[in-house]
């Protein structure tokens, strides 16, 4: 009922905040031209939503409007756009981010079919302004009462509203800006996720494509998705969710932790039914007991490239698995290898 409540609060703010926003605001990747001219935004259903985010006048013939084009969905963002901030499956022991610390975030919500409630269960990364990437369990093995129905972007702090807040009147602090919510178009589970004897968790990637493509924001932003990228041993890797902590309650708060990557044969070690695979997994633990738990499923594992003029966060791992005891010392949790399935991603994606 609450996700309601602050659902309804949250239209009113975006509709007076993106209603005033300046007609030629664009974004460094997004082109100020007539609609009809954007066949990706043209010719996607004109939500209230849509308009809203694309300054579309409810009162004037469409073709002629000029708006803010972004690149076709089948495009993925460049370093110079992707992974930008202002400066077992949940963050145990992990520590509370900053407001658009990790913009690419994304929290997946159920609709609960025997309540007809929305709840949230899961997350996922923004690769670009069309697609969500998760894990296929988050779509596959699910309980039968849970439909996904959209994504949520921009979320900080699931209890509190921006903009209600008086402090954030406050322009030296840092307060989160309105979430949005996206229903999900189509998803894509990988054709080989829990077939074959054993290999129950490998494969464990989905995508999912939203009914709109969404505008980057100070909130909103897409995570770096690398063909390749160097090694990881000894680099310092990220991990964020809304999941579990270790006093068994769901985090109100986006946490994140640091972890390590862990040599594939512990993790052949610990999960041998599950035979994993380095080629195609990632094995990484924390120290102080930070893990991934329930709720954190689908989110990235984070590695940051440091360049002479350039810092940007991209993605290496998809959370997929761990000890049925989050934050067991000793045990590392398992991570879908991004990289070893971007070519299926990208072939996927759909302007």
């Amino acid at each position: 009922m609450f996700f309601a409540l602050k659902v309804c609060f949250l239209f009113l703010i975006q509709a007076f905040f993106l209603a005033h926003s300046a007609p030629n605001d664009c974004q460094p990747d997004e082109k100020y031209i007539r609609l009809d001219q954007c066949p990706h935004v043209y010719n996607t259903e004109m939500t209230g939503l849509m308009r809203r985010e694309y300054g579309i006048d409810y009162f004037q013939y469409l073709g002629p409007q000029k708006i803010c084009c972004p690149k076709p969905g089948n495009e993925l963002p460049n370093t110079y756009i992707c992974g930008r901030s202002p400066a077992g499956y949940r963050i145990a022991r992990g520590q509370e981010t900053s407001p658009n610390e990790f913009p690419w975030m994304a929290m997946l919500l159920y609709m609960n079919n025997t309540s007809m409630e929305i709840i949230p269960s899961c997350a996922g990364s923004l690769i670009n302004n069309r697609y969500v990437l998760t894990a296929a369990h988050c779509l596959s093995n699910m309980p039968d009462a849970l439909t996904l129905k959209s994504v949520r972007l921009g979320e900080h702090n699931i209890w509190e509203t921006p903009f209600n807040r008086w402090e954030c009147s406050d322009r030296s602090l840092r307060c989160a800006v309105p979430h949005i919510d996206v229903d999900v178009e189509k998803s894509f589970v990988h054709g080989r996720y829990k077939k074959g004897a054993q290999r129950l968790m490998q494969h464990d990637i989905a995508l999912l494509r939203l009914k709109m493509p969404v505008r980057f924001s100070k909130g909103i932003r897409a995570i770096c998705l690398l063909r390749d990228h160097p090694a990881l041993t000894n680099a310092r890797l990220e991990i964020a969710g809304w999941g579990k902590m270790e006093n068994g309650w769901f985090s109100e708060v986006l946490r994140r932790g640091d972890v390590t990557e862990v040599h594939p044969n512990r993790c052949s070690e610990m999960f041998l039914h599950l035979q994993f695979n380095f080629k195609t997994q990632i094995c990484a633990r924390g120290r102080n007991d930070v893990d991934t738990c329930s709720g954190d499923s689908g989110g990235p594992l984070m590695a940051t490239m440091k360049g002479y003029h350039t810092e940007f966060v991209y993605q290496v791992g998809i959370t997929s698995f761990g000890h049925s005891t989050c934050g067991t010392i000793g045990y590392p949790a398992v991570y879908t290898k991004t990289k070893a399935f971007f070519n299926w991603i990208v072939r996927r994606m759909k302007a």
